[in-house]
């Protein structure tokens, strides 16, 4: 069944939802008006007596539901979780639901609970190519698009297309723990970013997998961060590998003796003289860096090209590798004479070591602590995740809290996630192209069993690329990847998502069909059944008007705040008939702008007003094909609104 909705009238719709008022706008006012933890005036203040104004926890008479989801919208794609889970953590205390919500754990059984053995194989991207492009009997990928996922591509060479797939995959499998996975794709592609092409798919992938590794067994900031300042991907993206120190001469660039410091540690120099920074603290980490070459190792891979070769980790000894290079990582490091008397001064500190990985262990302790990190680093996060609209009140409470974390990024970001400066009327999140497409697939894939049935068109992969993003591939380089800034601002994102979903509603609104797992095995049907998910009203029926504001809810998490009558009226057309409500008022009137405002709804125009009852006192039949179509049609409609495209605070 195809959605029978006219496209210009649904653009209609959706324009004249933004111009009645509807739309989320501008961000909101960033005052804050003292609703905070008191610590000044707005939050903003020193709290009397000196003391730093840190994060406050929302009360338990106030945490409701309304903030757990938006918790997993902005930390977690929204969850893979249920229902039920949901209402339990809303009924516990903040500090306590968030401590079972947000983990670094590879497996989080109440955020994203395990349906089959992929749950084995979630803690590297290594591991889930390697199972998802195998005849593996743990492997539940339909057959036909195995190779889609494999390390290699169809020229024997590594593919980054497969490699992406496998990621945006990852996040919407059951078992994954999807807030492990934003977190690594934070610091892979936007602020320790690098770029595929300057690395090739597997160095990347290593990149990726050792941050989720790092993050897994507990490491602190500037361990998590020295893991890849030290990494063979960073050093063959920035070119460092060939930097050397020979004949008391240095050899090589200061690209990423800058970056360091800027990117991965926030130290932009602000507060360095600028003769000093430039001339001393960044010559000399260049000096630092050397002897970081890699290895390479003969048909790596598998791959038949010599240039993916290239292997992790940097092994920092003079050795020839596999393939008879002569690797001088020792004697080519700065004074590598002097051992471990080998030093050199960074940010005011003497920062010494044997090696290069020895110098980087010692420099993250003074850069972490650097006030410049200490000021950058909880605001960079905070944007990425949660805040467009932070203002100098609650960036003065992010800092104080980074200090209070002591480095501890996953106690930060729990407390963040369950402060009032995040569940407040003036935070306010434009959503990348990863987080709308994620948001939705999570929210609109039911099982392990869909996930993996569908055909690789089915899957948020070819819409991300299509918005202007690809995973390992930030827009910017090293500045990193699309923020929704980008995407609010960009119209042909906007213009190219709403094309997808109004001539491709396929995506949303099939709701079975026929996979195989072996070559000339037997074909097994996978059905939706939004029944099993959807809970039954008072009448113990699928009432429209209730399974209209669940499904709402489940895709914008407001608790219905900003669902009108507009999108209302739309929504409950299409679950009772599987067609747009103007048509239903009047199906002579073929005008593609025919609109019905909320004031007609709500009883000015007779005929509206009736359909929009009529509608809402209708049952839906989730036991069948056409049923789950619908809902699929609702869904279709709800993830082009505005609301899809942002999320406001309290």
């Amino acid at each position: 069944m195809s959605v029978r909705i006219p496209i210009r009238r649904l653009l209609a719709a959706i324009i004249l939802l933004a111009v009645s008022g509807a739309v989320l706008a501008a961000p909101p006012d960033g005052n804050r008006n003292g609703n905070g933890n008191g610590n000044g005036n707005g939050g903003g203040g020193n709290g009397g007596g000196g003391k730093a104004a840190t994060l406050s926890t929302v009360k338990s008479k106030d945490w409701d539901e309304t903030h757990v989801r938006r918790v997993l919208r902005a930390f977690a794609y929204g969850g893979l979780t249920t229902d039920a889970q949901i209402e339990n953590w809303a009924g516990m205390k903040p500090a306590q639901a968030i401590a079972q919500m947000l983990t670094f754990e590879v497996n989080n059984e109440r955020l994203s609970p395990s349906e089959d053995q992929n749950s084995a194989y979630c803690g590297s991207l290594a591991d889930l190519q390697a199972l998802w492009s195998s005849d593996d009997p743990d492997n539940r990928m339909t057959w036909p698009d195995r190779y889609r996922y494999d390390t290699l591509g169809g020229n024997l060479q590594l593919s980054q297309t497969n490699l992406q797939r496998t990621w945006s995959k990852a996040v919407s499998t059951r078992g994954c723990n999807p807030f492990l996975h934003k977190m690594a794709l934070f610091l892979t592609n936007y602020h320790a970013s690098i770029h595929v092409r300057n690395t090739r798919a597997a160095l990347i992938r290593d990149y990726y997998d050792d941050y989720v590794s790092a993050l897994a067994s507990g490491q602190d900031f500037i361990e998590v961060m020295t893991v890849g300042a030290s990494h063979a991907a960073v050093a063959r993206a920035y070119r460092h590998q060939d930097n050397s120190f020979r004949n008391g001469t240095f050899y090589g660039n200061e690209d990423f003796a800058r970056e360091y410091l800027q990117l991965f540690f926030g130290v932009l120099g602000t507060t360095e003289d600028p003769d000093y920074y430039e001339t001393v603290s960044i010559k000399n980490n260049a000096l630092a860096l050397t002897g970081m070459n890699l290895d390479k190792e003969t048909d790596a891979y598998g791959s038949t090209s010599s240039g993916d070769w290239y292997v992790s980790p940097i092994v920092f000894t003079d050795h020839v590798d596999d393939t008879g290079r002569t690797i001088r990582n020792q004697s080519w490091h700065y004074q590598n004479e002097l051992g471990a008397g080998s030093c050199v001064e960074i940010l005011h500190a003497d920062i010494c070591g044997a090696t290069a990985d020895e110098k980087l262990q010692a420099l993250g302790q003074v850069a972490g602590n650097h006030p410049e990190s200490l000021d950058n680093i909880p605001v960079k996060l905070v944007g990425f995740f949660a805040d467009d609209n932070l203002d100098a009140g609650k960036m003065d409470e992010l800092r104080g809290s980074w200090v209070e974390a002591d480095f501890d990024l996953l106690a930060f970001v729990q407390k963040y996630a369950v402060s009032t400066a995040f569940h407040h009327a003036s935070t306010f999140k434009y959503l990348t192209a990863f987080d709308r497409n994620l948001i939705a697939q999570n929210a609109a894939t039911l099982t392990n069993e869909e996930n993996f049935a569908k055909p690789h068109y089915h899957a948020p992969y070819d819409r991300m690329r299509f918005q202007g993003v690809e995973v390992f591939e930030p827009i910017r380089n090293v500045f990193g990847h699309q923020t929704g800034v980008d995407a609010a601002n960009n119209p042909y994102i906007f213009k190219n998502a709403y094309y997808q979903n109004a001539q491709q509603n396929f995506y949303h609104v099939t709701s079975q069909g026929t996979y195989t797992l072996a070559d000339g095995g037997p074909s097994y049907l996978w059905q939706k059944d939004w029944g099993a998910v959807i809970p039954l009203d008072g009448d113990g029926q699928h009432g429209v008007a209730a399974v209209s504001d669940w499904l709402w809810n489940r895709f914008i998490g407001d608790g219905g705040k900003n669902f009108d009558l507009i999108a209302k009226a739309q929504v409950q057309s299409l679950l009772a008939t599987g067609r747009d409500f103007g048509f239903e008022v009047d199906p002579d009137n073929r005008d593609p702008e025919l609109f019905y405002s909320s004031a007609d709804i709500g009883g000015d125009h007779a005929a509206a007003a009736a359909r929009f009852a009529e509608h809402g006192a209708a049952v839906l039949d989730l036991s069948t094909v056409e049923g789950n179509e619908r809902v699929g049609m609702a869904v279709n409609f709800i993830t082009m609104t505005p609301y899809a495209f942002a999320m406001e605070g309290q």
